[in-house]
């Protein structure tokens, strides 16, 4: 592993640098190592088994007036060439994601179709490259928005019958975009104790997405950095730990994390174990504290986290920055003897 490790660094390396600074805000998860395909398009089939499903749940700010709901769906598979005589495989994804904030309703529709080729570097060494093209839609509702020109200056009081003064030439947009990114996955024989590194650049084209037919707005990109690992500590217990840096236009975010897995039941076909840890989101200064727990049965994942709000916007969401849930079920085929293939990936 040592032998190979520098040289597999440089594409990484390279990716990040080439792409350079990055500059409206994507859809983002606490729970981030449990959204791959919206964390890097080269997560796409990175997983122990053939089939995943995935759904996420984010409802943030509910006690103020513009809090935000947010919803993603993802199915990815992987296949494996015929006659390849290496650990190689592709893996296929697609991933919907909904949306919804503030007294417009700003909603955003999403879907994501990405493909990933993983490329056997050395024994339990693999590079995987991916690229994803979305479609989507932003639209929001002007009834319930008030502006300025409502208030009446001789009543010295906000009149909502009065005429807004706005005229937006659209209410909904449509756009197309591309993404990519490089990940590398170092692991170990015990399965459980396993690395990986990358990053992704999102919105490579920055598509338009204006209101109004004579703006020029565009899409800034996005660029993701991060690191995921696992250590087998013990027989039944494990450390998890994972960070993420992300950065689009002037916007900026860091989340470490780690949790402690304890192993219940490790049989094989009745495995289930517990976790639970801490994530924490800074920007400039700490934004929340944010408590994690799952629960792994045989395919089945179940995690739960909540955001505790610590900055100075705690005054208005009374500390909560709210809910987050994340359910994953995952299929391993049984094949004949004559096309047994074991999954390369822990």
């Amino acid at each position: 592993m040592d032998r190979v490790l520098p040289n597999t660094l440089v594409p990484l390396v390279l990716l990040f640098f080439m792409l350079g600074r990055v500059g409206a805000q994507d859809i983002h998860y606490s729970q981030f190592y449990n959204a791959p395909e919206i964390l890097n398009p080269a997560l796409t089939g990175i997983f122990y088994g053939d089939v995943r499903f995935m759904g996420h749940y984010r409802r943030q700010w509910e006690n103020v007036p513009v809090d935000y709901l947010t919803f993603s769906g993802t199915y990815d598979m992987k296949l494996y060439p015929k006659k390849s005589k290496n650990n190689n495989f592709f893996g296929l994804g697609i991933n919907f994601n909904y949306d919804n904030a503030g007294f417009s309703k700003l909603a955003h529709s999403n879907l994501q179709l990405g493909g990933s080729y993983s490329m056997e570097l050395d024994k339990n060494i693999f590079l995987t490259a991916g690229v994803q093209v979305g479609f989507s839609n932003r639209n929001f509702k002007e009834g319930d928005l008030t502006f300025n020109n409502q208030y009446d200056d001789a009543l010295s009081m906000f009149d909502p019958t009065l005429p807004t003064g706005e005229d937006f030439d659209n209410t909904s947009i449509f756009y197309a975009d591309v993404s990519a990114g490089l990940n590398l996955r170092m692991q170990k024989e015990n399965r459980r104790t396993k690395l990986d590194l990358g990053g992704a650049i999102y919105h490579i084209n920055q598509p338009r997405q204006e209101f109004f037919d004579d703006s020029d707005s565009k899409l800034p990109g996005r660029f993701a950095v991060y690191a995921l690992g696992a250590v087998k500590l013990f027989e039944a217990m494990d450390l998890l730990v994972r960070g993420t840096a992300q950065f689009q236009s002037s916007y900026r975010e860091y989340v470490p994390g780690a949790s402690i897995q304890i192993w219940l039941d490790q049989r094989r076909g009745r495995e289930l174990a517990f976790q639970a840890g801490c994530n924490f989101r800074l920007n400039d200064v700490t934004d929340a504290i944010i408590p994690t727990v799952e629960l792994h049965y045989r395919t089945l994942g179940v995690g739960f986290s909540w955001d505790v709000n610590v900055s100075d916007f705690q005054i208005a969401t009374e500390d909560k920055g709210g809910p987050e849930i994340w359910v994953s079920y995952r299929i391993v085929k049984v094949k004949p003897l004559s096309q047994f293939k074991t999954c390369p990936i822990f």
